[in-house]
């Protein structure tokens, strides 16, 4: 792929050609599409793990290919029917029509089941607990340790959970809408993004490049974060041909990105300081832009503040334990572009190449020149601190935005080498090449795409859509598709709420310390401790609880353990919901027994699903 760039004394940067229409066309196409998208599975009520239904989303991207490269090929010449539109609306057009593609495979494979992608435990258990959470309230709080504020960015469960309010839905139930919409989403507003500073198709493909390197749908916020954050550096902290944002419209942004994701800002914190240093540098008014930038931080802070606020001082004034980067990944030492052998892994290398090819000339290659080396610098001295002392620090998430950085620059790069390799030749590219090339590029995304969304029809091994599939509901009900042989594990949550309704209250959120997490993913119950200790917040001060909890687990005289699980440092127990294992009742590696809860302070229900018994303070105190 090297071969194929300039040399940087002949490379020409391409700049978006002034006011466009691609935009507003993007947006205009995606609206109405994407309600056909949504429409479309049960227009034709496929089973999404047959031939019929797997082709469902493929047709219809070929389908559109076929209407769509007659209509560039026209665009692109000279002189064109006046109902055509320019090859820049039309990138605008197709970009919207992605969007909505992205949109319809992702409706395709959760046709039928209500659940998102994966099982409803670990990490998309405690999204659906903050959720959860926030349907019923818009305090800003971790739905799993009681008393403190939520560490993880709070802002897409925010949205999920007051969205459930408003339809009168649970929340659990709409987290595969909020990643369907977030996916899509996220081509459409990289593209708009990307047009300030690239030509309309250069802005497509780069969409789509930076989606197909990064697309876990559990992961749908990642993957908008990314797409939006790489472009918003770009116009933020440097000063590309376009010129950078105003800086209210750059704050929002950060500050949106701040509340829906904060690995960017983590992961890439060298090369954003490389990256500032290296545009102060070169700034002609030094004082300008330092106050442009001071006005984009204030107004980030001012948009993230109901949820950085809380979190920093309860960690200025209560400390934290960080437990959470004990988590260690298999897969940590992989990085791009050299994982593989695939054509993903041959656009990252030219990403790679191009930065230091295109630094002295091409406007967007120092800058991401910078995040490169950052990404890398940071894998690098977290690595080595984790091989010391055993904390990650979350090294191995660099591949979720090292990656669609170096696609991106992939694309960037193949776009300012072709005409000057075609000028270095002497002859003019062939007439087509450019959409061809489009063509292709969507092609393979749309392609690998599906394949990686759709569930597989090996129940015994399913992927994360086949899983949302053989989720039980939290009744005991199945979904339409389930294949009854291969169901997981569900979690019996109408039983225990009905098991502690009868103290608590039908409406009652208590805290309650529960065995399995998957508890809060159905109700709104505030939790005490979460069962993972490496996903637990640092302000939540695991440890502590957990000590705290192994004393409890000792005081043996029942009046003695009423009183003392009512004045727990971090608040009172109302419901403990543990693993019967007849003489003990389990939490975690903690024993409790059958005699600690008396008849007179607990009411306790054994012989739930699953092995649960359920007792619940008579007199809740929370």
């Amino acid at each position: 792929m090297a071969v194929a760039l300039a040399k940087p004394e002949t490379a020409r940067t391409p700049r978006p050609a002034g006011p466009s229409r691609a935009g507003p066309a993007a947006v205009a196409t995606w609206i109405p599409a994407s309600v056909i998208a949504v429409m479309l599975p049960g227009w034709t009520d496929l089973d999404p793990f047959g031939v019929r239904g797997a082709l469902l989303p493929v047709a219809a991207g070929a389908l559109l290919l076929v209407l769509l490269v007659p209509l560039a090929l026209t665009a692109g010449r000279t002189v064109r029917p006046r109902l055509v539109p320019s090859a820049d609306t039309l990138s605008g057009v197709a970009a919207g029509l992605f969007g909505a593609w992205v949109l319809l495979a992702l409706r395709t494979a959760l046709y039928g089941t209500p659940y998102g992608f994966g099982p409803l435990e670990g990490d998309m258990g405690r999204m659906s607990a903050m959720a959860v959470h926030y349907s019923v309230s818009w305090e800003n709080a971790d739905p799993l340790a009681v008393g403190v504020p939520s560490e993880y960015p709070p802002l897409q469960p925010l949205l999920i959970g007051r969205a459930a309010a408003l339809l009168g839905r649970d929340a659990w139930r709409l987290l595969g809408a909020a990643e369907m919409l977030m996916l899509s989403g996220a081509v459409v507003l990289s593209f708009l993004l990307w047009r300030r500073l690239v030509s309309g198709p250069v802005a497509l493909a780069v969409s789509a490049a930076g989606l197909l390197a990064f697309h876990a749908p559990a992961k749908a916020f990642v993957v908008l974060t990314i797409a939006v954050f790489v472009p918003w550096v770009l116009q933020t902290l440097w000063e590309p041909p376009a010129g950078r944002l105003h800086w209210a419209a750059s704050g929002i942004v950060g500050g949106l990105v701040l509340c829906t994701y904060l690995g960017p800002f983590m992961l890439s914190a060298f090369g954003l300081l490389a990256l500032a240093a290296t545009a102060l540098r070169r700034s002609g008014d030094v004082r300008a832009h330092l106050l442009h930038a001071g006005k984009v931080v204030l107004v980030a802070v001012a948009v993230s503040g109901w949820y950085l606020v809380p979190y920093v001082l309860t960690l200025l004034t209560g400390g934290g334990q960080t437990v959470s980067d004990l988590y260690e990944d298999i897969g940590a030492p992989a990085l791009p572009p050299l994982t593989d052998v695939s054509v993903m892994s041959a656009l990252q290398l030219a990403g790679l190449a191009g930065t230091v090819w295109y630094r002295r000339t091409a406007w967007w290659a120092l800058p991401m020149l910078c995040l490169v080396a950052g990404l890398y610098l940071y894998w690098a001295v977290m690595a080595a601190r984790y091989v010391l002392t055993g904390h990650t620090m979350f090294f191995h998430y660099v591949p979720r935005v090292l990656g669609p950085v170096l696609a991106i620059c992939g694309v960037l790069a193949l776009a300012q080498a072709a005409p000057a390799l075609a000028r270095r030749l002497g002859r003019p590219a062939p007439r087509g090449l450019g959409t061809a090339a489009a063509a292709l590029l969507l092609a393979w995304c749309g392609l690998a795409l599906g394949r990686s969304w759709l569930p597989n029809a090996d129940r015994a091994a399913p992927n994360s859509a086949a899983v949302a599939h053989q989720q039980p509901f939290p009744d005991g009900r199945l979904p339409r598709f389930a294949a009854p042989g291969h169901m997981l594990h569900g979690f019996p949550a109408a039983r225990v709420a009905r098991a502690a309704a009868g103290t608590t209250g039908a409406q009652a959120r208590p805290v309650t310390l529960s065995c399995d997490e998957r508890l809060f993913a159905f109700l709104p119950w505030r939790g005490y401790l979460a069962v993972d200790r490496t996903a637990a917040g640092g302000v939540a001060r695991w440890n502590d609880r957990y000590a705290e909890l192994a004393r409890l687990a000792a005081v043996t005289v029942p009046e003695e353990f009423a009183r003392r699980s009512a004045a727990l440092r971090h608040g009172p127990i109302d419901v403990f919901v543990l693993w019967d294992e007849g003489e003990v009742w389990s939490w975690k590696d903690l024993d409790f027994r059958p005699g600690q809860f008396g008849e007179a302070e607990f009411s306790v229900t054994r012989g739930l699903p699953g092995g649960l018994v359920v007792a619940a303070r008579r007199t809740p105190l929370s």
